[in-house]
């Protein structure tokens, strides 16, 4: 027996090594019949290996009957027998692996992004984390080339968002959102009074803790996708799931603790320095008419030389000043207004999977305090989305966003009745030498220095009126797959959006307007529901070296609006607020508006490849859209891109810097119908009228009806490639475009002999034309880890037509003069300011007489005359006027260029992120700087302005038995950049280069420093510290440059009016992953 044994023993090993061989092998593609460099060549139970080589060969010894398992990115593993000395190995190409590592969301369905062949940008978790906002818009800021965001300070405040330029004058700048592959309608407030406080963003109900990743589309190849609604671009948002993995379970807990302090607080006048400017404005008046050499008696006209007195000047007969002696009383009303605004937030979820399916859970709570006292906004989010594998063909899956927010919002839109400024203004300009009222004060006290107009101070516009805002918003998606065969999948996919926004808003008697109206109470609602519907057929085959990616979608949606607003007036008391209407002397009218809008939808996309290296992309959309009549309803919107990977070419595939180049070209075409429905149809509103003693009820014509009303269509070019250079370290992409809109929806103005003043119409045409670039790289990659990202576009917009008879069309009025600085003109950007120009300002009366206009003296504005006036013998008039035709265009609200710079530092545990955003031009009418640069009346002004304003050689002196003195060392008459602070002004109140200024900025938008520490079980907890708009640079001399009053109106943009004031921010947070 041991004999047996030791034989065993001893044959076993020589057996074995006996039957070891040298294998040789390839491994290939099987559908491209390509070598595959750099697979994984294992013995399956044991830790030999190789990896193949350039040629996709290797050499391993194994023995007969091993089998060796065969491996490769994005390919399925094949396991293999070894009987022969030399196998060939063809590995399938493994769909779902390569989409998980390069997933892109059309929204519809999901590519490979090398299969790409239009202009998709990504913004993943990772750097939506490094971000720390509220706001989803504000992530994207700097972030996308092609993307300008026009910031919101307002807590819950809205954004402006533009991809490419403008293409619409109706419809705006915003895009489409998608949401989890539903297309939502924005957050809308709802009815306010005369534009009192900013609208909420878009999208507001949304957590930004609960968004996994961030695709924009720009281009006609991604964007024509949706059709009738993606000419201003497609963002497309996907929330959060859980990994299907086995037992895998994830708990995440956010927490961020926040202060905001305004970024600047203007530097306007004291309660001294308003005094003094306040007497300097009677002795400049005093001075220009003793000057004037057209004063008719006495006839001394002063030179300097003359005594001042009352025999020589009877202007100085009993002339004082209006402050002989100061008041002591110097209010900052920006510090009584603007205060260090706390925030928190709370963010928990849930992840985790099994092999019947996933889950997410979280929750979020918000509570955001405004820099301005009593703003704030509060809202509270749950997010679940589930996965359940029905069976091995059929998964369901279940998305809800559910949210509500409430808050209290800033009179800060302005349009309240005259005078009666947001708060912001009045924080300005409000003069500092009045102070808080006490319980025994009513407004009246302001009326002396206001032409006897009683106007609440900015404190109390903050703290008394209530503007209440509430928000519920659900959004509810059910969607099933069922993958018929490994090739054909048919999805289909249902959606509930509901939306209530409610807005009480009450002016208590405390308030100027509640004292003259006895209080005054609105309460309006909007609910808006949507029903979504998709069938989605997917058809995906790769046959030897060809692809085929087949989809047929067709979707319905029809939407619901209801709104509804009820006013009151005559409160006997402001104990009840807006909460019971029977306490009013007087309930309004209430207005009801009921609307539906329904849009029907087919698509068909056929995307093809040859050896993954040349592509081609063709797709067709058809909408019916119940906005317009029955001839207009259809709209047809087409496109089609080729993509080639040229670095697969043989001429490229071994050039040692280029690791991947691919060249993109696309064309198609897209629409919008920016008009609420019915617009195309004769409308009746009702009617209330007294009649022989009665009243009576009726119905008469609002809208004048077009049966011929149709869709805007843009049409756009895109040429673009992505280039990734020596092993991916740096990565380029970059865009060129041409976008043209036609049949631009306008409200057109006729003569009101029709019985109208205006109705919708197609006209017009408008071009964006511009380029995107993208550059980051991997500048350090060893025990310092270095990435970088720099973001840029440049974009030229032009209004190229209006319609046959019109060169220009004036944009609504803006400021309390109701003026019109803006216009659409034909030739020149979309939204323009147009106004007068200006040279400096007259030293005196020999200057202003000779420039033949009126209104012209010392110390007032020097406009130039670009037309002359004729009489009526077509002489030029003695006396000329400045109005419109002297107007020329004075600044361009659109940026010529705009950046983001992204810099991510990691170091062991520590990770640094700082982005940097700016822009050049991008023009600023600023409203309120009419007074605080023009000096046009009592209120308050800039210390700067008032610093380089024309002033007169004389000074009062001896208190209120005082005298006028001459004093040459006073003198600012000559070179003065701003008018005189006089009495009777001239006209100031025009729009004028001088409203306009610069908006370009630098800025440190924000930068995140944190330490990660690890725990057990592959838990960790990271610290951070972050900062939002640290540093700015800039030549504007408002609040913040990126600020915009009306950043969601499309008539209105750049425009700064009372805008919430922008704000820097601290965040401590802490994450903890368990």
């Amino acid at each position: 027996m041991k004999t047996v044994i030791l034989y065993l023993i001893l044959f076993i090993p020589i057996v074995s090594f006996s039957q070891e061989i040298m294998v040789t092998g390839t491994v290939k593609s099987g559908d491209l019949n390509e070598t595959l460099p750099g697979a994984t060549v294992k013995v399956k139970g044991d830790n030999r290996g190789v990896v193949t080589g350039i040629d996709g060969g290797f050499k391993i010894n194994v023995n007969k009957g091993d089998v060796l398992v065969i491996s490769f990115i994005g390919m399925k593993t094949m396991e293999v027998i070894v009987n022969e000395p030399i196998i060939k190995v063809e590995l399938e190409a493994d769909t779902e692996e390569l989409e998980e590592v390069v997933i892109v969301s059309q929204g519809y369905f999901d590519v490979n992004k090398e299969d790409l062949t239009g202009s998709i940008v990504q913004v993943g978790s990772e750097q939506i984390d490094l971000v720390r906002s509220n706001s989803i818009e504000n992530i994207l800021q700097g972030q996308v080339a092609g993307v300008v965001v026009s910031e919101s300070s307002e807590p819950g405040g809205g954004f402006g968002v533009s991809i490419r330029g403008t293409n619409s004058i109706l419809g705006g700048t915003q895009p489409l959102y998608v949401v989890d592959g539903i297309p939502i309608n924005p957050n809308e407030d709802a009815e306010g009074d005369d534009n009192s406080g900013g609208s909420q963003s878009s999208l507001s109900f949304l957590n930004p803790n609960d968004i996994e990743k961030i695709e924009v589309l720009k281009d006609a190849a991604a964007t024509a996708l949706y059709g009738a609604r993606g000419a201003n671009g497609v963002v497309i948002i996907t929330t959060k799931t859980a990994d299907e993995n086995e037992g895998s379970h994830s708990f995440t807990v956010v927490i961020d603790q926040t202060i905001s302090h305004v970024n600047n607080e203007l530097d306007v006048l004291t309660g001294p320095e308003y005094e003094e400017f306040m007497n300097q404005r009677v002795l400049n008046q005093l001075y220009s008419n003793i000057t004037n050499p057209n004063r008719v008696s006495p006839e001394i006209i002063f030179d300097g030389t003359q005594e001042l007195n009352a025999t020589n000047f009877a202007e100085l007969e009993g002339f004082s000043v209006p402050y002989p002696e100061s008041t002591g009383v110097s209010t900052n009303w920006q510090d009584e207004t603007y205060r260090a605004a706390y925030s928190n937030a709370l963010n928990m979820a849930y992840r985790g999977g099994s092999q019947f399916g996933n889950v997410s859970l979280s929750l979020g709570y918000l509570s955001n305090e405004g820099v301005i006292v009593d703003s704030d906004f509060n809202r509270v989010t749950m997010n679940i989305n589930a996965t359940i594998n029905v069976k091995k063909k059929l998964k369901i899956y279940t998305k809800t966003n559910l949210a509500r927010s409430w808050g209290n919002a800033s009179s800060t839109g302005n349009g309240q009745i005259f005078q009666q400024r947001g708060i912001v203004s009045q924080a300005l300009l409000f003069q500092p030498i009045f102070e808080l009222l006490d319980a025994s004060q009513g407004d009246e006290i302001y009326a002396t220095l206001n032409n006897g107009n009683i106007v609440s101070n900015p404190y109390t516009l903050a703290t008394e009126l209530t503007d209440e805002k509430r928000a519920t918003n659900l959004l509810q998606s059910l969607s099933a797959v069922y993958r018929i065969n490994k090739d054909f999948s048919a999805t289909l996919k249902g959606a509930y959006n509901f939306q209530r926004n409610t807005r009480d808003i009450f002016y208590p008697q405390t308030t100027t307007r509640g004292r003259l109206r006895e209080g005054e109470a609105i309460r309006s609602y909007l609910d808006r529901t949507k029903k979504y519907v998709e069938l989605n057929l997917r058809y995906k085959k790769k046959f030897n070296k060809h692809g085929i990616d087949a989809i047929v979608i067709g979707t319905y949606e029809e939407t619901n609006d209801e709104r509804l607003q009820n006013r009151a007036v005559g409160f006997g008391n402001d104990a009840t607020s807006y909460y019971n209407f029977e306490a009013a002397g007087d309930i309004f009218v209430p207005r009801s508006v009921f609307s539906e809008f329904s849009l029907l939808s087919g698509l068909t996309r056929i995307g093809y490849n040859y050896k993954r290296k040349y592509f081609f992309d063709v797709n067709a959309r058809v909408d019916a859209s119940s906005k317009f009549a029955d001839n207009e309803e259809t709209g047809f919107f087409p496109s089609a891109s080729l993509g080639w990977i040229a670095s697969k070419e043989p001429f490229l595939e071994n050039t040692q810097f280029i690791s991947f180049l691919k060249l993109r070209a696309s064309y198609g075409q897209t629409g919008s119908n920016p008009i609420v429905p019915y617009q195309s149809l004769e409308l009746y509103s009702p009617i209330r009228n007294n009649f022989d003693g009665a009243l009576n009820n009726g119905f008469t014509q609002s809208n004048l009806n077009n049966p011929d009303l149709t869709w805007e269509t843009t049409e756009q070019f895109n040429l673009g490639f992505d280039l990734n250079m020596w092993d991916a370290r740096v990565r380029i992409v970059f865009d060129a475009y041409l976008k043209t809109t036609d049949d631009l929806l306008q409200s057109v103005r006729i003569p009101a002999s029709n019985g109208f003043d205006s109705y919708i119409d197609n006209f017009g045409t408008v071009e964006n034309k511009g380029f995107d670039l993208s550059i980051s790289g991997d500048i350090l990659n060893r025990g310092l880890k270095w990435t970088s990202l720099v973001n840029f576009s440049l974009n030229r917009n032009e209004l190229t037509s209006l319609n046959s008879n019109l060169d220009f069309q004036l944009g609504p009025n803006i400021g309390f003069a109701r003026t019109n600085p803006i216009i659409f003109r034909a030739g020149s950007p979309v939204g323009i300011f147009w106004g007068a120009q200006t040279d400096g300002i007259y030293a005196n009366w020999e200057e202003a007489n000779a420039s033949g206009l009126s209104n012209a003296a010392p110390g007032e504005i020097r406009y130039i005359n670009n037309n002359i006036d004729l009489d009526s013998e077509g002489n030029p008039s003695a006396v000329q006027e400045i109005n419109f035709d002297d107007y020329v265009q004075i600044g361009d609200p659109n940026p010529d260029f705009t950046f983001g710079i992204t810099n991510n530092l990691n170091y062991g545990k520590w990770d640094l992120s700082i982005l940097i955003t700016g822009q050049k031009g991008g023009d600023i009418f600023w409203v309120d700087s009419w007074q605080l640069n023009g000096i046009n009346n009592t209120r308050n002004v800039l210390k700067e302005a008032y610093d380089n304003s024309w002033r007169a050689p004389i000074a009062y002196v001896g208190g209120e038995d005082g005298q006028v003195i001459y004093d040459p060392t006073l003198d600012r008459t000559n070179g003065a950049s701003e008018p005189a602070a006089l009495v009777d002004t001239g006209a100031r109140a025009i729009p004028s280069d001088r409203q306009v200024f610069d908006g370009s900025f630098v800025r440190l938008k924000n930068v995140n420093l944190g330490y990660t520490y690890s725990l057990k079980n592959g838990q960790n907890l990271r610290v951070y510290l972050s900062g939002r708009n640290l540093i700015t640079i800039t030549d504007y001399p408002g609040y913040d440059p990126e600020i915009q009053t009306y950043n969601r109106d499309p008539q209105r943009r750049g425009v700064d009016f009372g805008s919430y004031p922008g704000v820097r921010s601290y965040i401590l947070g802490l994450k903890f992953n368990f």
